[in-house]
């Protein structure tokens, strides 16, 4: 017997361009700004940003991306 594999949350990445982000913990993070093979960029107000890894995706609903890391935890993925 085959164990199913987890659906991907998102199928399409580029259908997640300009969506907005949201943290574990409900908190609004940004929008993304684009994509790339293993990673998304997502821009902030005060003009931060953030290079989240794609597995840290844990949903998407067709208007708002949903991360796995609570707000907190993001600051280790802003860009300097």
């Amino acid at each position: 017997m085959q164990k199913a594999l987890p659906e991907e949350p998102v199928l399409n990445w580029n259908s997640v361009i300009h969506k907005n982000v949201r943290t574990k913990d409900g908190e609004a993070l940004g929008y993304i700004a684009s994509e790339h093979k293993g990673f998304i960029l997502i821009l902030a107000s005060g003009f931060r940003e953030y290079k989240i890894p794609k597995p840290h995706v844990e949903a998407f609903d067709g208007s708002q991306v949903f991360l796995d890391l609570e707000f907190g935890e993001v600051s280790r993925y802003k860009i300097d």
